[in-house]
């Protein structure tokens, strides 16, 4: 990579730090010297079926996973992700600017176990989707209506927390109740350490605190069920129709699910934020299984060894959410996720 401290900077702008440097460098030292010159850091913002589209130093462009890597185990590319492009000869017919030959290892990855542990007709693993890739804060966004639903923001801000990344709780779409202190209060039982925005993106009102979050360098991701208002905190914030945004349901006051895809946009003043496809639900991706070794070590104190933490007498997690240690959604989404455990 040139030392060009213009190109550093275009770097340092789309997130680049030392860890991505060292990685870049070590693999570019497993090169032959003559390919070394060939080869540049971009990162992935945007992705379609077969192509990605990236930004480095150079600008924006196309490639395509190198077949080798396609085929010897290598990290699939996900949106945030930093890569090694290859950049495809001229007049070569190759489609896309380039290949990418290597995903450098991630300092954050969001992601979700997706895949059903037990259909009743037979077991299937789980298995990790990585969502997004190199965040450093995550938007957990809500609005006050008949979709909220603490235990599911519970699972939301556990998934954040596993990545890595910040979670961060957004009551978006303030205007649907006068007085918003209720649902605020609803919100920090999740912890009191949560920072929590209140925020009406469609006029613009309270994104002040949102705003101050996007320094330059840093990823902001934004999740939450479809209809909460994501697409329009995303176009607020880029001052721009980015993301498309649908009309709001008479029946219920939701809005209509409208962004289908992931993509990473560079924001006006610095930072960078990635609008994602609306997550009715998230189940934790814990290949280490340690999201609950507190509530593991509390229900081995219990008085029964089959105890369902719900009425048994001498349930030492029961006692815990009664004296406020653990919060109810916590309970909640420790109790979803003990039955998938037993079966591993």
């Amino acid at each position: 990579m040139s030392s060009d401290p213009n190109e550093r900077a275009e770097l340092n702008e789309l997130g680049w730090g030392a860890d991505f440097e060292a990685a870049y460098q070590t693999f570019c030292d497993g090169l032959p010297a003559g390919e070394r010159d060939g080869v540049t850091p971009v990162r992935i913002v945007g992705v379609q079926r077969q192509t990605f589209q990236v930004r480095g130093a150079d600008g924006e462009g196309e490639a395509r996973m190198a077949g080798a890597s396609r085929h010897a185990g290598e990290q699939t590319p996900a949106i945030g992700d930093w890569c090694v492009l290859e950049a495809a000869p001229q007049n070569s017919g190759e489609p896309g600017s380039g290949r990418l030959l290597a995903v450098l290892p991630r300092r954050t990855t969001f992601s979700r176990a997706v895949g059903a542990v037990d259909e009743g007709r037979r077991s299937q693993v789980q298995r990790q989707q990585v969502i997004a890739a190199n965040v450093d804060v995550v938007l957990i966004v809500t609005a006050p209506d008949a979709d909220f639903d603490l235990e599911r923001l519970e699972r939301y801000v556990l998934a954040v927390q596993a990545s890595g990344a910040r979670p961060v709780l957004v009551l978006n779409k303030a205007d649907l109740h006068a007085d918003t202190d209720w649902w605020v209060q609803q919100l920090r039982t999740l912890g009191p350490e949560l920072e929590i925005q209140v925020t009406l993106a469609e006029s613009g009102a309270g994104l002040e605190g949102v705003r101050a979050l996007l320094t330059g360098g840093t990823t902001l991701a934004l999740i939450g069920s479809s209809g909460v208002g994501k697409s329009t905190l995303t176009n607020a914030l880029l001052g721009r129709t980015a993301a498309p945004t649908g009309e709001i349901r008479a029946s219920d006051q939701q809005g209509r699910h409208t962004t289908t895809s992931r993509t990473l946009y560079p924001v006006p003043g610095g930072g960078l934020l990635i609008d994602n496809p609306g997550l009715r639900d998230i189940a934790v991706w814990d290949a280490a299984g340690g999201d609950f070794e507190d509530l593991e070590a509390l229900a081995a104190q219990c008085r029964f060894r089959k105890c369902t933490h719900t009425t048994e007498p001498g349930c030492a997690v029961q006692a815990a959410v009664r004296k406020g240690k653990i919060s109810p959604a916590r309970l909640a989404a420790f109790q979803g996720e003990a039955a998938p455990r037993s079966r591993r």
